[in-house]
């Protein structure tokens, strides 16, 4: 019915020539009397030319390609018209399409005109199948000019340019040409327009009626694709609104169900529900009272690090945990969560968080699938313990090194003497010789001693002599301090010491070797409790920091040193904390070992600080040390006063060293 709307005549034809359908408007204007030719074949209803012509567009036809056939009945009195030929795949197997429009007059044209129409109606035809089978608008236009350019006089000059709701195709031709409007639900929604490429070319009138035939079976066309399309998206809104609505009754009809199924299961296990929930309150108070009595911090972390639930009400939860403990903003280098969920064992390991240590205790947390779903991590401050373990490693190192220096310091010195004896001998003997040699070199100019010529040597041998005085004397001081380092004085530990006032004594010793480099200020808590001591002693710690502070200054800044002093449960406290250039981790495990200097060409013999420890050790205290690298260092020397006294407020410090004295 569709073909039928479309063209006035139509013929259906099987592989075999056997005819299908016949339209009657064919059957009226071609075999007058014969209505019903179904059934018959195309040899006993065609001439022979006739019959020639159809097999010949039934095989272009199956080659893809078209053609135009001459349909004449075998009859006398039958007339001739046109017909496009085309092929279609159905169910039951290819058929032929042949399908035309009605023509008047074709029998009066003459051969080349009848060419020219056949070819006009060729393009009619084509663009007709076209626009049935082209898979949207887009591409209908795209390709519309291949198929008009066939039916214009000079298909390879022809330009066809042509534009629909605000889109344009193709190339303007020059010069004259032909136009038919597209009338799309009685508005203008389109033109095309069809010219020659050239001077000096025109279009038929033939070519405008072709063009607008062409424009008005493309404007109902479009009419039908526009409400086909508007058609099918309703009734596919429709089918998707009653395939919801179908699936929403069988979901409503599925959940009531399980609804019901489940309350079932409600009202069984509710009366269980009831009385787990008398004692359910009670339990997990005794289970928050017990973890938070913890004395660790207890953390249960999920795999994703975030923090669930912790025994401190300091923590929140819901944060992750290296930003929760340690204040970071990435996950830990050797993290224990990455380490578990891996290996699935637990992990005890120690960890260092700035001044702090921890030892941390990190257990697996299995799912049902025996998958690790987190972890619960015990922090054990041991900071303390680790700050013993060094000092005794520290202590048993000075206690190895002191017999080791008790025995080879007696050895150097002995030897050290005879230098220093016989050193102030031989510049004596100099002193007496050289007079007596300078007058012999006024009469030998060529005299050399120890292969020197004599004015050289007279020039440096003193310096010499002064050289190995200097030496000899440094060695002394090395010995006496490898002495003082080895030698522990039980028995002078018999003042009683108050730490302010030391700490003002010793700033100002010194006071002009410190305040070139930095300004020192002083935090004194007053009402110091005193303990048992020996004050020269603390007072050369003091100053031994404090020299050191000053000698740790940037050359291109002025620094600032402070001393503290206060009270802590049964220890009284002194920080001596500088602004200086600091030190790395390696440096500071350094410090306190024997010989160890970083200012060695300033002539640094690398016992101040071991020696400072000994002191320290001596009164049963400890010191500890921190530093950064360009952000200064600070000690921290703790000594116990075993409830000692306090002593009252004084104006003026007790008499310590003249300002200005030497260290």
């Amino acid at each position: 019915r569709f073909l039928e709307s479309r063209f006035d005549f139509l013929l259906v034809v099987r592989e075999d020539e056997g005819i299908i359908h016949a339209s009657r408007l064919l059957m009226r204007a071609c075999v007058p009397g014969e209505l019903e030719i179904e059934g018959r074949t195309l040899s006993e209803l065609l001439s022979p030319s006739s019959l020639d012509s159809h097999r010949n567009g039934m095989a272009h036809a199956r080659e893809g390609s078209r053609a135009v056939v001459e349909f004449t009945p075998a009859s006398e009195s039958a007339g001739t018209v046109l017909l496009e030929t085309s092929l279609l795949e159905t169910e039951q197997g290819p058929v032929f399409l042949f399908f035309g429009v009605q023509v008047d007059g074709l029998s009066r044209l003459s051969d080349r005109e009848k060419d020219e129409r056949i070819k006009e109606l060729s393009c009619l035809y084509s663009v007709a199948e076209w626009i049935e089978v082209s898979g949207s608008i887009r591409e209908f236009f795209t390709k519309l000019p291949d198929f008009l350019s066939r039916g214009m006089q000079y298909p390879e000059r022809t330009a066809v340019y042509s534009y629909y709701q605000g889109v344009e195709y193709g190339q303007k031709p020059m010069g004259k040409y032909i136009s038919a409007k597209l009338i799309v639900n009685r508005q203008v929604a389109g033109e095309i327009r069809v010219g020659f490429l050239g001077e000096g070319l025109e279009p038929l009138p033939e070519e405008q009626r072709m063009l607008s035939e062409i424009a008005r079976m493309l404007s109902l066309a479009l009419e039908r694709k526009e409400l086909s399309e508007r058609l099918a998206l309703k009734q596919e809104e429709e089918a998707g609104y009653r395939s919801r609505l179908e699936e929403l009754q069988h979901e409503i009809e599925a959940r009531t169900t399980d609804l019901e199924e489940q309350q079932q299961k409600l009202r069984t296990i509710d009366s269980y529900i009831d009385r787990v929930n008398r004692n359910w309150e009670d339990s997990k108070k005794r289970l928050e009272t017990v973890f938070r009595a913890i004395p660790d911090d207890v953390a249960l972390i999920d795999c994703n690090r975030d923090v669930v639930m912790t025994n401190r009400d300091h923590v929140e939860p819901g944060r992750k945990c290296y930003a929760t403990f340690f204040d970071r903003d990435k996950p830990c280098r050797n993290c224990r969560l990455s380490r578990i969920v891996h290996e699935k064992t637990p992990i005890t390991m120690t960890i260092r968080n700035g001044d702090t240590f921890l030892e941390v205790h990190a257990l697996p947390v299995f799912d049902k699938n025996h998958e690790v779903d987190g972890i619960i991590e015990f922090y054990r401050d041991i900071t303390l313990e680790k700050t013993y373990e060094q000092q005794l490693q520290q202590a048993d190192k000075l206690a190895s090194l002191g017999q080791l220096v008790s025995g080879i310091g007696h050895e150097i010195n002995n030897p050290n003497q005879f230098i220093r004896g016989n050193i102030k001998i031989l510049r004596q003997a100099l002193d007496d010789i050289l007079p007596i040699v300078d007058e012999y070199y006024t009469s030998h100019p060529d005299l050399k001693v120890a292969r020197l010529k004599y004015d050289f040597f007279r020039k440096h041998v003193m310096t010499l002599v002064d050289d190995m005085a200097h030496g000899s004397e440094r060695i002394k001081g090395i010995v006496e301090g490898l002495k003082g380092f080895a030698r522990r004085d039980e028995g002078l530990l018999i003042d009683r010491v108050d730490l302010n006032t030391i700490v003002e004594a010793g700033t100002r010793l010194v006071h002009n070797e410190v305040h070139k480099h930095a300004d020192i200020s002083l935090e004194l808590q007053p009402d110091l409790p005193v303990f048992t001591g020996n004050s020269q002693k603390i007072e050369q710690v003091l100053v031994n920091l404090l020299v050191n502070a000053g000698q740790a200054m940037s050359d291109d800044r002025r620094g600032s040193i402070a001393v503290r002093t206060y009270s802590a449960d049964k220890d009284v406290v002194m920080e001596v904390e500088d602004d200086g250039k600091g030190m790395n981790e390696k440096t500071m495990k350094q410090i306190f070992d024997p010989f160890f200097t970083t200012k060695r060409a300033r002539g640094g013999t690398g016992l101040g600080l071991p020696i400072a420890y000994r002191i320290v050790e001596e009164h049963g205290g400890t010191i500890s040390v921190s530093s950064s690298p360009g952000e200064g260092t600070r000690f921290v020397i703790r000594i116990p006063h075993k409830g000692g006294e306090r002593l009252p407020d004084q104006d003026e410090a007790g008499p310590g060293p003249e300002d200005g004295g030497e260290e």
